[in-house]
């Protein structure tokens, strides 16, 4: 009787094995993101007010010399990198800097549940925050799907910090009221309310604003492999393309 239950069970560690090989895949990620130098768009958003990173369970890109050689989730060397040319047309603008640039393996399978990894970059802000922060996972069905939550901080310049501050309204004929008497007197300065502000900006809203500022960037695109995809926001973008690895 021991000999047909091993076999069986032999028989099902190889079906297990087969099943997972067919599911999961192997893919070369690589992942280039870069922060949107200018101020333009800083009062034309509305910014919720984020002080930290949440925490997840989430694996840690490895680095060759302390990984096992064709590990996966190891950074591979620049030679392997397809967006070299586009971080260095990016290196050349004043528009824009490279937060975070790298290339790897890993097993993709069609779980929702991707492994997560964890993406940090740029330098650590005096509030504790690094300039880039988050977690990315890929996943496939019938596409390829690539899922973000990345978050961007910045200190504030003078002129950006002067940008979010909502100016006293100035008293006109129209921001005036009638008290009892039939005297015309100046109104009271409009209620500091998201509602008030022209834009929609919570920082115009406020007489003061913080010195960093933080942004999340939460997405879940649809890709194909071997194409070059944009993810956009107004502070910092991302560029992603996944190859399959034969």
């Amino acid at each position: 009787m021991i000999k047909p239950i091993n076999g069986i069970a032999l028989a099902l560690l190889i079906l297990t094995a087969a099943t997972t090989q067919a599911v999961a895949k192997d893919y070369q990620v690589e992942l280039l993101i870069f922060s949107n130098e200018t101020s333009d768009t800083l009062d034309d958003e509305i910014w919720p007010e984020i002080s930290s990173v949440p925490a997840r369970n989430a694996r840690n890109l490895g680095y060759k010399e302390s990984s096992p050689a064709g590990s996966y989730y190891t950074r591979l060397p620049k030679s392997a990198m397809q967006l070299s040319g586009k971080q260095a047309s990016l290196r050349r603008s004043p528009e824009y800097r490279v937060l975070f640039h790298e290339t790897w393996v890993q097993p993709v399978g069609t779980s929702k549940q991707g492994t997560p990894i964890r993406v940090r970059g740029g330098e650590i802000l005096d509030n504790g925050l690094y300039e880039l922060d988050g977690f990315i996972s890929v996943d496939r069905g019938r596409y390829l799907h690539f899922r973000s939550d990345l978050f961007h901080s910045r200190q504030l310049t003078p002129s950006e910090y002067q940008m979010l501050i909502k100016a006293t309204p100035a008293i006109s004929p129209e921001n005036t009221e009638t008290d009892p008497a039939g005297e015309s007197a100046p109104a009271l300065p409009v209620t500091s309310t998201e509602e008030s502000s022209i834009n929609g900006n919570r920082y115009l809203t406020q007489t003061t604003v913080p010195d960093f500022l933080t942004v999340e960037m939460k997405s879940a695109r649809r890709m194909r492999s071997k194409e070059l995809h944009y993810l956009d926001h107004p502070l910092f973008g991302a560029l992603v393309i996944i190859s399959p690895v034969e």
